[in-house]
């Protein structure tokens, strides 16, 4: 009988073009402004090709900064939107933006179309600005598709951080079985 281990992979890291890995330790592959963004609105990132050959499951890490004291608990919520297809204006779930690019995701209601997109998972906020919240908000979630995006929903009842988004990301990071 073989034994099995688990490999983690190089993540897929969303952040913006001020974002720094000394927090995290993971590298920036692709873009998510999230300086700023104001409660009860949300923001897509750039599209990504998890490739043919993809990992089964992607551990998910989020971290999030306020701009200033939130309610404790209250949510930051990260959802994937998926795509069958390698064009980026071709079948994205819940209204995602055709460009693939990171931009406000402004569907009529939020409420409404994140129903249509795939809940990765949740941060619940510490009441704390002056620390980045940070979690693994799921341990292995699995990507139906290979193409997608994700969207971040802010329920915090602040902003985001406005003054600098250095520390805030989303990472998927995979987790492959390797047979030893």
């Amino acid at each position: 009988m073989a034994d099995f281990t688990v490999e983690m992979g190089t993540a897929v890291c969303w952040g913006s073009s001020s974002y720094s890995p000394t927090l995290s330790g993971i590298t920036l592959t692709n873009d998510i402004t999230l300086k700023g963004l104001a409660s009860a609105t949300a923001r897509q990132g750039e599209r990504v090709d998890l490739g043919a050959n993809r990992a089964g499951g992607y551990s998910v890490q989020v971290c999030i900064e306020m701009d200033s004291d939130p309610v404790a608990g209250a949510p930051i919520s990260v959802y994937w939107s998926s795509s069958y297809s390698g064009t980026a204006a071709t079948g994205n779930d819940g209204g995602a933006a055709i460009t693939g690019l990171d931009a406000a995701w402004a569907p009529t209601t939020i409420d409404e179309w994140k129903s249509q997109l795939t809940l990765i998972g949740v941060l619940p906020l510490t009441s704390d600005n002056k620390t980045p919240n940070v979690k693994t908000i799921n341990t292995y979630f699995s990507p139906p598709t290979r193409y997608g995006q994700i969207v971040i929903v802010n329920g915090g009842g602040q902003k985001l951080n406005d003054t600098d988004d250095i520390e805030m990301y989303v990472a998927m990071i995979p987790i492959t079985d390797d047979a030893a």
